[in-house]
Order: C-alpha cells, then sequence, then structure tokens
C-alpha cells in the first residue's frame, strides 16, 4: 500500500498542539496541587490557632482555680478559727451558768430568808410601841440588804446579756464563712470541669494535627521556652549573696549546697519518670522527676529560699521556682494551685502548692527539677529516703 507522506509543517503543527496540551495539563495540574496545598496550609492554620486559643484558655482556667483553692485554704483557716472561737465560747457558757445558778439559788435563798424572818413593818413596831432607834436601824439594814440584792441581779443579767451577745456574732460568722466556703467550692468545681474539658478537647487537637515529629518540636519547644525564663530569672532576681535571698523570717538553715541526700521530697508518691530517662520522642530525656501525687496534695518546699516564680507555663502547667542562693533553683510544676506569690521567703516543709492531675507533660503527677547555673542535677542524690 502507498503511504500517504506528511508534510513537514503538519508535523510541526502536531508537535506543537501536543506540546501545548501536555503544558496545559501540567499547569493544571500544578494548580491543583497547589491549591490543595493552600487548602491544607489554611486548614492546619485554623486548627493550631484554634489549639493555640484553648491552651490560654486553659492558662486562665489553672489559673482561676488555683486562686479559688488559695481562697479556699484562707476560709478554711477562718472557719476552724470561728469554730474554736465558738466551742470555747460554748464551754465559757457552760460555766457561765452553772455559776448564776448558784448565785439565784443563794439569792432565792436571802430573799426567802428575808421574807420569813423580816423585821416588822413601821407601822407595827410603832402600834406595840417599840423604841424608836431600833425601827431606824431596822429600815436601815433592809435597805441596804435590798440594794446589794438588786445589784446582784443586774449584774447576773449583765453577764447573761453579754454572753448571748458574742454567742450570736460568733455563730453568725461561723454561718457567713460557711456559705462563701460552700460558693467557693461550688465555683472550683466549675472550673475544674472546665479545664478538663478544655484539656480533653486539646489533646484531641494534638492527636488530629501533630504527628510525632511535630510533638518531638513542641517538647523541644518547651524546654528551650524554660531555659529561656530561668536565663532571664537568673539574670533579673537572683541576689550574689545567699543572705539576701533570707527574710529574718525565715530559720537558719544549711546551705543549700551542703544538703546532698538531706532535701524533704515535695510530696511522697512512686517514682513515675526518673531524672535522665527516655521520653520515647527522639533523643529527648527527662530533666526532672515525676513522682505521683492525687490532686490537692500539700506540696512543700524542698529548703527554705524565696520564690521567683509563680504563674502557668505551657508544658508545666502551673508552676512554683524557688531561689535558694548559691545559684541553686528548684522548680514545682503540673500543680492544680499556688499558694505562693512572688517574692514570698519559705522554710523548708513550708506548703508552697498542690499537685493535681492535669498530665500537660504527659504522667499525672508533680513534676520536679533542681538546677544549678541553670543547668538541670539529678534530684535524687539531693533527695532523703522517703520513709
Amino acid at each position: 500500500m502507498k503511504r500517504t507522506a506528511i508534510p513537514i509543517s503538519l508535523c510541526f503543527l502536531l508537535c506543537c498542539i501536543s506540546s501545548v496540551t501536555a503544558n496545559t495539563n501540567s499547569a493544571e495540574r500544578l494548580d491543583d496541587v497547589k491549591s490543595q496545598i493552600k487548602s491544607l496550609d489554611n486548614d492546619l492554620s485554623k486548627k493550631k490557632a484554634n489549639r493555640e486559643q484553648l491552651l490560654n484558655q486553659l492558662k486562665q482556667q489553672s489559673q482561676q482555680i488555683s486562686n479559688s483553692n488559695k481562697e479556699l485554704r484562707k476560709l478554711s483557716s477562718q472557719l476552724s478559727d470561728k469554730q474554736t472561737q465558738v466551742k470555747a465560747l460554748r464551754e465559757q457558757a457552760g460555766i457561765k451558768e452553772k455559776e448564776q445558778q448558784q448565785q439565784l439559788d443563794a439569792l432565792y435563798t436571802q430573799i426567802q430568808s428575808a421574807f420569813m424572818h423580816a423585821e416588822p413593818s413601821y407601822l407595827e413596831m410603832l402600834l406595840n410601841q417599840q423604841d424608836v432607834s431600833k425601827i431606824s436601824r431596822g429600815s436601815t439594814y433592809f435597805k441596804y440588804f435590798h440594794q446589794a440584792r438588786q445589784q446582784e441581779i443586774e449584774t447576773i443579767k449583765q453577764s447573761l446579756t453579754k454572753l448571748n451577745e458574742q454567742q450570736k456574732s460568733l455563730l453568725l460568722a461561723q454561718r457567713s464563712l460557711q456559705n462563701l466556703l460552700e460558693k467557693q467550692e461550688s465555683q472550683q468545681h466549675q472550673l475544674q470541669r472546665q479545664a478538663t474539658n478544655r484539656k480533653q478537647t486539646i489533646a484531641a487537637l494534638d492527636k488530629t494535627i501533630s504527628t510525632q515529629d511535630e510533638r518531638l518540636n513542641a517538647l523541644k519547644s518547651e524546654e528551650k521556652n524554660l531555659q529561656t525564663l530561668l536565663d532571664s530569672l537568673a539574670k533579673k532576681v537572683i541576689p550574689k549573696a545567699k543572705k539576701e535571698i533570707i527574710s529574718p523570717s525565715v530559720k537558719p538553715n544549711t546551705p543549700f549546697s551542703r544538703q546532698i541526700g538531706r532535701l524533704k521530697w515535695p510530696v511522697s508518691g512512686k517514682l513515675l519518670a526518673s531524672y535522665g530517662s527516655s521520653r520515647n520522642l527522639g533523643k529527648l530525656t527527662w530533666q526532672g522527676i515525676v513522682i505521683k501525687s492525687a490532686t490537692g496534695n500539700e506540696v512543700k518546699a524542698t529548703a527554705a529560699g524565696r520564690v521567683i516564680f509563680a504563674n502557668w507555663l505551657r508544658g508545666f502547667g502551673l508552676l512554683i521556682i524557688i531561689d535558694h542562693g548559691e545559684k541553686y533553683m528548684t522548680l514545682y510544676g503540673n500543680n492544680e494551685s499556688l499558694l505562693r506569690e512572688v517574692g514570698d521567703y519559705v522554710n523548708a516543709g513550708d506548703v508552697i502548692a498542690q499537685s493535681g492531675e492535669q498530665g500537660i507533660r504527659g504522667l499525672t503527677g508533680l513534676y520536679f527539677e533542681i538546677r544549678h547555673r541553670g543547668n538541670p542535677t539529678n534530684p535524687m542524690k539531693w533527695l532523703a529516703k522517703q520513709g
């Protein structure tokens, strides 16, 4: 069969058309890819923005819960004092009532005796022609006797009135404090529920938008933020001499550097994470320890010093940092509430916070660090043996 030759110009035209079509398809595919990338970026940005917003809400909720718990402790202390006063007053009232009953019985006996053995009336004595001088003396004695009885009765009456007023005022104060305590407890429960909801939402967002690499980067960022904070505190507030951080009200103590193996535990509990152990994310390791502790347990200062930070920090929750001099600091994180403020001086064993179960660092318990010159050191070599 004879083949028809295709003109060169036609071949060139077909090639051009094919090339244009291919280029057009590639451009369209590229636009589709760009569109998808943009959509994913927008979606991711929105999720990150939501996560940031929820973290900020969690911070506010944590601070509110902390303030409520602090106020509750103060109210509980006041209520306890009032209850002690009321108890003492009731015991005193019991004694007073007994004494007053004895006085009343004595008065009744005196009055009865006076009635039974009363002096004759003035008219009777005149009719009987008795001595006028005797009449005058008897009248005077009877008058003094009557005045004494009246004065004693008035004293008892005033004592009863005063006692009743004191008892009434204390009972009213106790009732007022009890109502306020119940109100604060209700508010605390509400805030805790809100914080729990926010935390659950954050956990859900972390699962949907965070890969393992992103979680690793987040932890690195948290550690970096902490280091930046510590460096800032070291420059601004850590004094050069140990005596500058010890208040006159704080008991003298052994320098921190000499307390290896002697520090008190901030809370008693099982060790959930050890210093230097792997965090199962890259090469990251724990720079402190995690001690198992239930919500509301008292967290105590391990040594005397001054509070230099007491606030919420991402990745560490409600965090309190104490400066002990000699460039030593202790860190207590993942708390439910902070009971001390920046500038407060504390002794070893003083209550500084209440532990929580927020699990911000992945484990439920108190997070504890010891730093020297800003660098972490193993807390276990400093803490005494438990129990």
